[in-house]
């Protein structure tokens, strides 16, 4: 498949949460994360995505094939220490989901100002999600 990128990455021990088999198109069977452990690992590493705006057009293209509630609940049971549940929950404003979407990541909590990436210059603040985030979101012509 030409112009296809693949991605290998190891990360913390999850019993392989949201991993399954698929068949590749040389038939071969291959371990791949869903969508929702997909959405997650880019929510917690946006630049082996492509960047914040990248993770965002991400969230936009699975609106209406994720499970917001199946989601959430692998964010639970994956236990990280900092808040990733407010970013997932920044993502799906961004990328234009429900108010009933984004209010399963708020039963979580927002208690902490958290950063959607790391090495953000003169970032700017959404108060919704106490989530500093690029000012490149404000060319790219995202809503804060």
């Amino acid at each position: 498949m030409s112009g296809t990128k693949i991605g290998v990455l190891n990360g913390k021990f999850t019993s392989q949460l949201g991993v399954e088999t698929r068949q590749s198109p040389t038939g071969e069977a291959v371990a791949v994360t869903n969508l929702e452990r997909t959405l997650i690992d880019a929510t917690v590493r946006p630049h082996y995505a492509g960047g914040v705006p990248v993770v965002i057009g991400a969230f936009a293209a699975a609106r209406g094939k994720v499970s917001i509630q199946k989601l959430s609940q692998m964010l639970k049971q994956l236990d990280y220490t900092y808040p990733y549940h407010q970013a997932v929950g920044f993502y799906l404003k961004q990328s234009g989901y429900t108010k009933e979407d984004q209010t399963l990541l708020k039963e979580s909590g927002i208690n902490l100002r958290f950063y959607l990436s790391h090495g953000l210059k003169a970032p700017l603040f959404d108060e919704d999600w106490r989530i500093w985030y690029p000012q490149e979101l404000l060319k790219v012509g995202r809503r804060t």
